[in-house]
């Protein structure tokens, strides 16, 4: 068969691809990708197309603004292969093509991410020079399962210690409170198992990356003028929310913050009547995976982190 491996924008898609699986994107995933990059990143996207024009085959490679953690000399890549066309060497052709493009823009370490479920696509990874660097569990609560009720012996103790809840919606709207906001995020998350050594986002691609979201969502615990827990929920389509960090400073742990804080996230989820609140967690967070338990999320698969070293 006579496969060409095309680089794919949202302005040639339609042009290029005539057909494709529910499992592949489409031009609405694409317009999404771009959409998330900067004028900095670089983001390149292959499709491997038959002569009929169906898209059998994806890649892509992205670095520079991304995610916000992603480390200098980092990037991120992606293959996905249509199940009808795996085992022919599609994904080993994408990833010869990723790997010239990285080599390119003098990226040192790629990084991927695999469903601990897929055993195959995993073995693949592992044998093109991939290592697993983390193990990260999806759980999903049910908003509808939630009852409130029964945790208001948390708040009342709580706050009869002078603690209080609040947002950074309810904070000062001035630079000095945006970064005050993002320093304890930043302090918060080199907590996390997996995080220590991460690159420091700069403040203000925070700020300009979440300036779309509603800052009701960022639940703070206060004492006296500290700051001292957060949880951050946000919204991802019209069912979902996603609780995407929660932390406490270490002078305040033991006290059921953290469950206070993902309650009051459950409590905004609750306001806009969404379905579903998806959170991850990384396998060595033994105590936050317990908190999300007890307030009934549900564990999914989980993601490995993969990375392979292919500069000095």
């Amino acid at each position: 068969m006579d496969l060409k491996i095309i680089p794919l924008t949202s302005k040639n898609f339609s042009e290029i691809v005539r057909e494709t699986s529910s499992e592949l994107p489409n031009i609405n995933t694409i317009k999404m990708l771009e959409k998330k990059a900067t004028r900095e990143t670089i983001q390149k996207i292959l499709g491997v197309i038959t002569p009929i024009g169906r898209l059998i085959g994806y890649g892509m490679y992205v670095s520079g603004p991304w995610d916000p953690i992603l480390e200098p000399g980092y990037a991120e890549v992606f293959i996905k292969v249509d199940h009808e066309y795996r085992n022919r060497g599609i994904g080993s052709w994408l990833l010869t093509d990723i790997e010239d493009i990285a080599h390119k823009n003098k990226s040192k370490v790629l990084q991927t991410q695999i469903q601990d479920t897929k055993e195959k696509d995993l073995n693949w990874a592992k044998k093109k020079g991939f290592d697993i660097t983390s193990h990260v569990f999806e759980s999903q609560l049910e908003i509808s399962q939630f009852s409130k009720d029964q945790y208001s012996s948390i708040f009342k103790s709580l706050e009869s210690s002078g603690i209080r809840f609040t947002t950074l919606d309810d904070c000062s709207k001035d630079k000095d409170t945006q970064n005050r906001f993002w320093d304890f995020w930043w302090q918060l998350v080199t907590d996390v198992p997996g995080m220590k050594g991460k690159h420091r986002p700069d403040n203000d691609r925070m700020i300009a990356l979440l300036k779309d979201f509603d800052k009701k969502g960022f639940i703070l615990a206060v004492d006296g003028d500290q700051w001292i827990a957060m949880s951050m929920i946000v919204k991802e389509n019209e069912d979902v929310f996603y609780n995407s960090m929660t932390g406490v400073d270490q002078r305040y742990r033991g006290k059921g913050l953290a469950q206070a804080v993902k309650i009051k996230a459950i409590e905004y989820a609750l306001q806009n009547k969404v379905r579903y609140i998806r959170t991850h967690n990384n396998s060595k967070n033994a105590p936050m995976i317990y908190v999300n338990r007890k307030l009934g999320y549900e564990e999914k698969p989980g993601i490995y982190g993969l990375t392979k070293q292919i500069g000095d």
